[in-house]
């Protein structure tokens, strides 16, 4: 690594310095909960591997936790804007860990660690739109992408952690996979609920008409920014070609490997965790001078390039060299979109907002597991890439087309 390379990671790591300390307890938080971070990655495995059930059935499990998930983002949005953005989230969170813990005394019963997972989901999407929103409330529009980016990252180093301790005990200690998961969540909640201070840190209002507080319910809202809706589709599909790190991968690597499959997914995992502590400010700084929209443009053309490599050349080489563009196309999809919703929404409505898009992108997302088990049952993985890919570039473009259209709108507005 050059001195101007060691230079260029010191001065884009610069924009986390001088943020309010609730904004670095958050980051610890999530860095906590990364470090717990067993169970999703390991979820389609947990379901055919460990319980019995194939394929298709395990996508449609994991699809019926998404529908859950979702729904609790929705009366979650309602309920964060009623009563507290943190109280929400802390509330959820909680349940959730309990739910999870209980799971770890009976790790193989086929019937209670499904029902168990759809409960905890639930809470824990009770808590993901307050969550989103309690970043948004405790940043600007100056500082937003490194309060945003910082949790990301902070959630990812721990995560470099989690993943491969995961790795090892799947098949030994599975008990451990739900009491790791669940402990870690409950301390990190704690963190919050006790060391962020949202009162005492007064936030400068915002110089954009987008976030200030307008009256009426969210569907008003929506209605004058249909925009809001077509980008939240367009991230839909970049969230299928996303989640398929943690859906098909798993299951091509244990195709590939055998009973070695879920540790190399557990190398590859904190690899890609390694990486994005890295490259977050590199690419954070790469794209300052770009919308938030052509960002995500760029993420699909990352997701087609990596997928590619994976159907190509299925070696492990490859596979770490695919997980980089992966990773980076993670990155974006991470954070400019909360970026640009945050930017878009009035603060009056964060929660509902968040909620509402949450809901609607989860619902996009619910049919794609299933799919994605019948499409590898029934054609196989060359086909499956080649859809995956498909979903990315029909995102890019999408992407490119919003971003052109704000171009515009700022061109119009600034005349």
């Amino acid at each position: 690594m050059t001195i101007t390379t060691i230079n260029k990671i010191i001065s884009a790591v610069a924009m986390y310095k001088g943020l309010h300390r609730n904004i670095y307890y958050v980051a610890l938080a999530r860095m906590i909960l990364g470090m717990g971070n067993f169970i999703i990655p390991f979820l389609v495995l947990l379901f055919t591997d460990k319980l019995g059930y194939s394929a298709s059935l395990a996508g449609s499990l994991a699809m019926s936790i998404t529908g859950l998930y979702l729904l609790g983002s929705f009366i979650g949005g309602k309920l964060s804007d009623w009563v507290g953005h943190k109280n929400t989230m802390v509330a959820g969170e909680c349940v959730g860990a309990i739910l999870l813990l209980v799971c770890g005394f009976a790790p193989d019963a086929p019937v209670m660690v499904p029902a168990f997972l759809f409960a905890a989901y639930f809470f824990i999407g009770v808590a993901l739109p307050a969550s989103n929103a309690l970043v948004a409330d405790l940043s600007h529009a100056g500082n937003r992408d490194a309060v945003m980016s910082l949790s990301y990252l902070a959630y990812n180093l721990g995560s470099a952690i989690g993943p491969i301790l995961a790795g090892y005990l799947f098949w030994q200690h599975t008990e451990w996979i739900f009491f790791g998961n669940g402990l870690a969540v409950l301390v990190g909640i704690l963190v919050v609920a006790f060391l962020v201070n949202v009162t005492e840190q007064a936030v400068p209002e915002s110089d954009s008409d987008l976030e200030r507080a307008v009256e009426g319910n969210v569907w008003s809202v929506l209605k004058s920014r249909p925009y809001l809706i077509v980008f939240t589709l367009f991230c839909g599909m970049l969230w299928f070609a996303l989640n398929q790190m943690t859906m098909a991968s798993p299951l091509y690597l244990s195709h590939l490997f055998g009973q070695e499959g879920p540790v190399r997914f557990g190398q590859l995992m904190t690899y890609a965790c390694i990486l994005v502590v890295i490259i977050t400010p590199l690419l954070l700084r790469a794209t300052s001078g770009h919308t938030e929209t052509m960002a995500l443009a760029y993420a699909g053309l990352l997701f087609v390039l990596g997928y590619g490599l994976v159907m190509l050349a299925p070696t492990i080489p490859v596979h770490f060299l695919a997980w980089f563009f992966l990773s980076a196309g993670e990155v974006l999809v991470l954070t400019k979109e909360g970026v640009y919703l945050a930017n878009n929404s009035p603060a009056s409505h964060r929660g509902r907002i968040q909620g509402v898009l949450i809901t609607l992108r989860s619902l996009l997302l619910m049919p794609s597991f299933v799919l994605i088990g019948y499409v590898i049952d029934t054609f196989g993985y060359s086909v499956t890439w080649l859809l995956v890919i498909a979903m990315a570039v029909c995102a890019s473009i999408g992407m490119l087309l919003l971003s052109v259209r704000e171009k515009t709108r700022l061109a119009a507005t600034s005349s």
